[in-house]
């Protein structure tokens, strides 16, 4: 297993496939995930996304995607983290969340946001978020759907410093 940060052209479809492995996600969520790896290979760092994915034998089977919050100079969201269905419990989400974090901090940032969803079938992805010092920064309730409120939860990288975006 290995991490890199290299977006590839294969990537849209391996994201597909990861995304779709975990029943989670609707297809208009797939649509948009695959959506942001397509736009990084279009534009690079000036699409404002940033990956890392973690390959087993050349192929992808878990990823990372954030970056800077518009308008903030501190603040970074975590926009997907997912494992395939196929790797997951072997630790990979929390090596993939250390190494965002590192990429975050050596960037000045300050914090890291992650939302989710408050649907049973989240609970393990709260929790994760939870054993990874996270907390809890606000709920909006029926934001996704009646029913389905937005967590948003939030870390502190230790780093207060701000440096200019590479």
């Amino acid at each position: 297993m290995s991490i890199r940060a290299e977006v590839r052209t294969p990537d849209p479809e391996a994201v597909r496939k990861i995304v779709k492995s975990t029943g989670f996600f609707r297809d208009d969520e797939i649509a948009v995930a695959v959506e942001l790896v397509e736009e990084t290979l279009l534009k690079g760092k000036d699409s404002g996304y940033e990956f890392l994915f973690i390959d087993h034998k050349d192929n992808p089977v878990a990823y990372s995607c954030f970056g800077l919050i518009p308008c903030s100079l501190l603040s970074w969201d975590l926009y997907w983290i997912v494992t395939h269905h196929q790797y997951r419990g072997k630790g990979l989400g929390s090596m993939l969340l250390m190494e965002t974090e590192r990429i975050v901090q050596a960037r000045g940032g300050k914090a890291v946001y992650a939302e989710t969803s408050s649907k049973e079938q989240y609970l393990p992805t709260r929790m994760f978020y939870e054993k990874n010092g996270y907390t809890i920064k606000a709920r909006f309730e029926d934001f996704y759907d009646l029913g389905d409120d937005k967590i948003v939860y939030m870390k502190l990288t230790g780093s207060a410093e701000v440096s200019p975006r590479v």
